[in-house]
């Protein structure tokens, strides 16, 4: 057979096989169309149309174009879908955007869509959710803090007590620790006074002071009464037996204990403007000892004053005049500074005490005294820990700085017996 004959036959078998690929690939189209497959309906369309324009009476190009122009809108809305998405995304606003790359079912941006909708969105909300639990922690806690303020301890250790996660929760574990050993002391301090060991109740109220000095309970009200009565029996009490107490009236321990180591004013408030013109008057003359003392003991009263703090930066720095001891009013210094510290009030009793020290008081070896056992007091409240230890150092250090007075003899019976042994044992 001649090779054109060949092609003929070829071509003729050809044909058949042809047209029912045409007929399967359009049927397929049909079925896309159906399913809602537009993109696969218009390529098979649009391949039928390209193999056969006039198949079945061009309809086959007729509905390519058709759907082509379908899949072109929806690539257009699907642009601005996504867009509106993204948009809505970075704005936090998670609904509207999973809404919007839902919505996206075909084209370019179907598959970014879908990473949203997977892992962007779900990741976003669960930061969402993980800020929204923090603040909520941190609000509880902030209403713990108002409440502990307040004195209202029994709903802050409600609130303190939800705050379980968060940046917060362990500051809240440490005020409920602190509300805890505050109330087991006043427990043990109204237990031992109710037992009249004066002497054990006020070193449990002193401890609850130490903690909140205005806190439930007045602890350094109950401290002073415990220190008055302890005063006046002479004994600590032991539990077992009722000591004689002074059924006259008592002057307030704070007073009492501190009237025999130093000499408060006789008034009950100074004459600041006075005391400034005697002071000014006093360094004028050069007796910056006298000036120091009045400057001082104005500061005692009002410790923002911006007068007395400049008469005392103005002093000279020789050593002349610096060895010249401070005037007896500076001595109400010291006494405020020790009032504080039976009161609990340690980091403010140190602040006084340094002052009157920093002006040469007279009764420096008292005032090393005093401070340094407020350091030690701070160092055994904070359970000795090896961090707390700078505490117990500068303590012994002061401890030192009064015994260089020949004769110095501490209060014995104003402070704790370990406080003593402290004392002692330095040299």
């Amino acid at each position: 057979m001649s090779r054109a004959l060949t092609f003929i036959a070829l071509f003729a078998f050809a044909l058949p096989v042809f047209a029912a690929q045409k007929d399967d690939d359009f049927k397929a189209a049909q079925a896309a169309v159906n399913a809602g497959k537009i993109e696969d309906a218009a390529r098979l369309f649009c391949e039928v149309s390209k193999a056969d324009p006039g198949y079945h009476g061009g309809e086959a190009a007729q509905d390519c174009k058709i759907y082509q122009d379908q899949i072109n809108r929806e690539n257009a809305r699907n642009e601005e879908r996504f867009t509106d998405g993204v948009n809505a995304f970075s704005q936090g606003n998670l609904d509207f955007a999973e809404q919007k790359f839902k919505a996206i079912h075909t084209g370019p941006h179907l598959a970014d869509a879908q990473s949203y909708l997977s892992t962007k969105i779900p990741a976003a909300r669960q930061s969402a959710q993980a800020g929204a639990a923090e603040a909520a922690m941190s609000a509880k806690f902030d209403q713990g803090i108002q409440a502990y303020n307040n004195n209202a301890f029994s709903s802050a250790l409600t609130l303190f007590s939800q705050v379980t996660s968060g940046s917060r929760a362990g500051e809240a574990q440490a005020y409920l620790k602190k509300i805890q050993q505050y109330q087991q002391f006043i427990q043990e301090g109204d237990s031992a006074a109710g037992a009249k060991n004066y002497k054990a109740a006020m070193d449990a109220y002193t401890q609850a002071a130490s903690i909140k000095s205005d806190g439930p309970g007045d602890p350094g009200g109950k401290s002073s009464t415990m220190r008055t009565l302890l005063a006046a029996t002479g004994n600590g009490g032991g539990g077992g037996t009722t000591p004689p107490v002074n059924t006259q009236p008592v002057q307030q321990p704070v007073r009492a204990a501190v009237n025999n180591a130093i000499v408060e004013p006789a008034q009950p408030k100074m004459d600041v403007q006075r005391l400034l013109k005697e002071a000014d008057a006093a360094k004028r003359r050069g007796d910056y000892g006298a000036a120091r003392g009045k400057y001082a003991a104005v500061l005692a009263q009002d410790s923002s004053n911006a007068r007395a703090h400049g008469g005392l930066d103005s002093l000279p720095t020789d050593t002349n005049s610096t060895s010249q001891k401070a005037g007896s009013e500076a001595d109400v210094l010291l006494a405020k500074g020790i009032g504080e510290f039976y009161k609990g009030q340690y980091e403010d009793a140190e602040v006084h005490i340094k002052d009157y020290i920093s002006v040469n008081g007279a009764k420096s070896a008292l005032a090393y005294f005093y401070i340094a056992s407020s350091k030690l007091t701070r160092y055994y409240l904070h359970g000795e820990q090896p961090g707390e230890k700078r505490l117990l150092n500068e303590a012994q250090d002061d401890f030192r700085s009064a015994k260089k007075t020949s004769g110095f003899a501490p209060p014995e019976k104003m402070v704790s017996p370990k406080i003593l042994k402290i004392f002692q044992e330095t040299t």
